[in-house]
């Protein structure tokens, strides 16, 4: 909930949208055009949250991502994902993010996005979040997300978006993009955060049936944690699963993996007990969404 309180704080008030939904328009700014921008629901108590959003640089000169920012949220970072031995790590983009010219640069779900990190409030389906994006050449850019439901993959709207698109268009975003994952093969991806710990978790594969789990711990000011141990809790409450937990294993210094089993597919509730030290732990919990 929004409080009046924090209304008279001067925050951006996040819009709930009656009836039927309406989208973001495209923002032009110069040589950019940003597209499909849009995040996803938060669960109750939950501090973080994912932006997306497409870039086009029209232009004959690199453009940079410099910053971002929420009034919302405490701080605002542009994060990158990798891959190493198997195991997605995320780490903020300290010189921001380059978009060379006549780039199409996609942010989405399980690769480079923006992370909004101090929520002062839950986000829901529907509403619209005001962002501000700094850029080096094109300056400040005011931009507006569209909240979509929990463990959506992309925008509502995208499929209309494309239709509308120049074929140019079309063809430079088909040429830039790397190869799509088979909705099979789609990994879920979640970041849970707490006062002492972090921890990016990725559910292979995002569906029903045998899943590995991999979980990348950092600290409070992002670096890597390495904790005593990991225990992992997958239950089903909705649908009369009891939770199940089982020991991860480490791989890493701030990584963890363990195999489960979650045969059913929709919302699942997944917990941490991550052991920092014998006498000092931290747990968080957070929804996970299997196909």
């Amino acid at each position: 909930m929004i409080t009046s309180k924090r209304a008279f704080a001067g925050a951006v008030v996040l819009t709930c949208l009656a009836g039927s939904p309406s989208f973001a328009a495209d923002t032009t700014r110069g040589d950019l055009v940003i597209t499909k921008a849009w995040s996803r629901a938060t669960p109750g108590g939950a501090k973080v949250a994912g932006g997306y959003l497409t870039i086009e640089n029209r232009g004959h000169s690199a453009e940079r991502l410099q910053a971002a920012s929420a009034t919302h949220a405490l701080r605002t970072e542009i994060h990158e994902m990798t891959v190493n031995d198997g195991v997605m790590t995320m780490r903020p983009l300290d010189n921001g993010l380059v978009i060379a010219p006549g780039q199409i640069m996609t942010l989405a779900p399980g690769g480079g996005h923006l992370m909004f990190i101090g929520l002062d409030g839950p986000l829901h389906a529907g509403d619209q979040m005001p962002v501000k994006l700094s850029f080096e050449h094109a300056g400040e850019v005011n931009v507006t997300l569209d909240v979509q439901a929990i463990g959506a993959q992309a925008p509502a709207n995208a499929e209309s978006t494309a239709t509308a698109e120049p074929e140019h268009r079309k063809e430079k975003a088909a040429a830039a993009a790397p190869e799509a994952a088979s909705e099979e093969d789609e990994s879920f991806f979640t970041h849970l955060h707490a006062e002492k710990a972090m921890a990016n978790v990725t559910v292979s594969p995002g569906r029903a049936g045998p899943v590995e789990i991999a979980i990348q711990l950092e600290d409070a000011n992002e670096l890597p944690l390495r904790a005593d141990a990991v225990a992992v809790t997958l239950g089903n409450p909705e649908h009369g699963v009891a939770p199940i937990t089982a020991n991860a294993e480490r791989i890493g210094n701030d990584q963890w993996r363990v195999k489960m089993s979650a045969p059913l597919s929709g919302r699942w509730s997944l917990g941490l007990d991550i052991r920092i030290t014998p006498a000092d732990a931290v747990n968080v919990v957070s929804p996970i969404l299997l196909r």
